[in-house]
């Protein structure tokens, strides 16, 4: 894999973005990114989800979450 697709595919979730997030092959997130602050990414799907960017940041970092975004 190739340093910046690592690194785009690692970045945090922007707002306008529609994603998937994974935590261990599952999904715990899927839809369009409405809002993200210091606390909290909001994501609207089938209902809103809402994750704690710091557990987000943590996932990234150990590899036990994954981001797709859409192309």
């Amino acid at each position: 894999m190739s340093v910046l697709r690592r690194i785009h595919e690692n970045r945090m979730p922007r707002v306008g973005e529609v994603l998937k997030i994974f935590q261990d092959e599952r999904i715990i997130g899927q839809g369009y990114v409405v809002s993200v602050d210091r606390k909290t990414i909001s994501i609207a799907g089938r209902g809103i989800v809402d994750l704690d960017t710091d557990a987000v940041r943590r996932g990234l970092h150990d590899g036990s979450l994954r981001i797709e975004r859409s192309r």
